[in-house]
């Protein structure tokens, strides 16, 4: 199959029109032209008819020249055929090898006829005082002739022009797309750098296609920053629960009392289920982060949120003893995915549960904040550090030994795809207050039959 052409496309949209507007143009023309001859012959044929009856006006009929004595059959050279007579109907003058014609009482006017072999055109008129009749004739060759010289002297140039056409069009095709061609030459010229191709001396009209690839090259840029970021933090967070689950899983091994081997798998397990927990935090941020919209949004209540997240995070509290409240405006809607907005709120309550004190209190709270939804999880813990509030959202960023530090990190970024946000504050008890906003919805959901 041939590969299509965008300069042949061009050629055809480009030069059949102009073909075609030619071709129009040439038969108008011509047109135009014959028009034009015809009527200038036959003004000419009225101004010799003319000037005869001028000259006959002013003279005797007896000056003029005996009936058929300026009569011409043979002569082919002298073109005019004259014929003149009297309001009578009598020969006065017969300069014409045309057969006799009557005399006609109508109004001038033309007539064409045919004779040995030849067409005629013939007029035919009186004069002021209708003394005398003439007839004026010349052959259809002289002004076929005319009109081919006219026609030739105008329409030649023009078809000459219709042959170096195609060939202008083309090679301004190739210097008009030659931006085109630089642009290709700019991109193939350095594979491994990404230019931006937006410049000042891009035309115009190349200038969305530049803009577009400029934006698709910084989104590539940035899922390959993304994707390197995620291999650079999986490399370094998984290197030392793997060496800790080795030397566990070795020291079993080499271990022969039961007791001490259980205590060693034991330690394994909890490795590998810190483990899992990473991974599965860190492909979580990774596919939050590529998100460029929310694809299951949803009017959704942040108090029944609340509670489901609430009621899965009872298994994490009990061991600590730390108990969980929650305080909500159950009118309030916030638009967004139910999945992940769960995610964001249970990493915020996780966190408080980690980080508050031993058999201490979370407090949850769903109120408005203006035109946003505020939901607040607040801690009776030692609170976070003002040095890491200023890095706040930052990966593996922790303020105590525990955990991998992604919680918050994946809270932000949800949050950000929202397009809410996420601050940290000091609570009333005086530990870390972890506040999500969003924008308000409409207080309840619309209804339709």
């Amino acid at each position: 199959m041939k590969r299509p052409s965008l300069r042949r496309r061009l050629l055809w949209l480009v030069g059949l029109p102009m073909v075609v507007a030619w071709l129009a143009a040439g038969i108008w023309l011509g047109e135009r032209i014959a028009h034009e001859t015809g009527e200038m012959f036959d003004r000419e044929l009225q101004r010799t008819a003319a000037g005869v009856l001028a000259v006959v006006g002013t003279a005797a009929d007896s000056a003029l020249l005996p009936a058929g004595a300026a009569k011409r059959h043979d002569d082919k050279d002298a073109r005019a055929e004259i014929v003149l007579r009297d309001a009578a109907g009598h020969l006065v003058l017969d300069a014409s090898s045309l057969p006799p014609l009557a005399t006609d009482p109508d109004a001038p006017h033309f007539r064409t006829l045919a004779h040995a072999g030849e067409n005629w055109r013939v007029y035919q008129t009186w004069d002021a005082a209708r003394r005398h009749w003439i007839q004026v004739a010349a052959p259809l060759h002289d002004r076929d002739q005319l009109l081919a010289a006219h026609v030739g002297a105008v329409l030649v140039p023009l078809a000459a022009l219709l042959l170096v056409l195609p060939i202008a069009i083309w090679l301004g095709l190739r210097r008009g797309l030659a931006p085109l061609r630089a642009l290709s030459r700019t991109i193939a010229a350095e594979p491994a750098r990404t230019p931006v191709l937006t410049r000042k001396d891009v035309p115009a009209e190349l200038l969305q296609l530049t803009r577009a690839l400029d934006a698709l090259v910084a989104n590539l840029n940035t899922a390959l920053a993304r994707e390197r970021r995620f291999t650079a933090d999986a490399a370094h967070e998984l290197r030392h629960p793997l060496a800790v689950l080795r030397l566990e899983l070795d020291l079993a091994g080499a271990d022969g009392a039961a007791a001490a081997r259980a205590t060693h798998l034991q330690r394994a397990r909890d490795g590998l289920g810190r483990m899992e927990r990473l991974v599965a935090q860190l492909l979580m941020l990774a596919r939050v982060e590529s998100l460029e919209r929310i694809e299951d949004a949803g009017l959704i209540s942040p108090a029944a949120l609340a509670r489901e997240v609430l009621a899965d995070a009872n298994e994490r509290a009990a061991p600590r003893g730390v108990t969980l409240s929650l305080e909500a405006d159950t009118d309030l809607r916030v638009r967004g995915s139910a999945g992940l907005l769960a995610i964001a709120l249970g990493n915020a309550v996780d966190n408080a549960i980690a980080h508050g004190k031993p058999r201490g209190q979370v407090d949850i709270g769903v109120t408005r904040r203006g035109g946003e939804v505020e939901v607040s999880v607040d801690d009776d813990g030692p609170g976070m550090p003002d040095a890491q509030v200023e890095h706040l959202g930052e990966r593996f960023l922790r303020s105590t030994g525990s955990g991998s530090g992604l919680g918050l990190s994946i809270a932000q970024a949800i949050m950000a795809l929202h397009g809410g946000s996420l601050t940290v504050a000091r609570s009333p008890a005086g530990g870390a207050s972890v506040r999500l906003r969003l924008p308000a919805a409409a207080t309840m959901p619309s209804v339709r039959a």
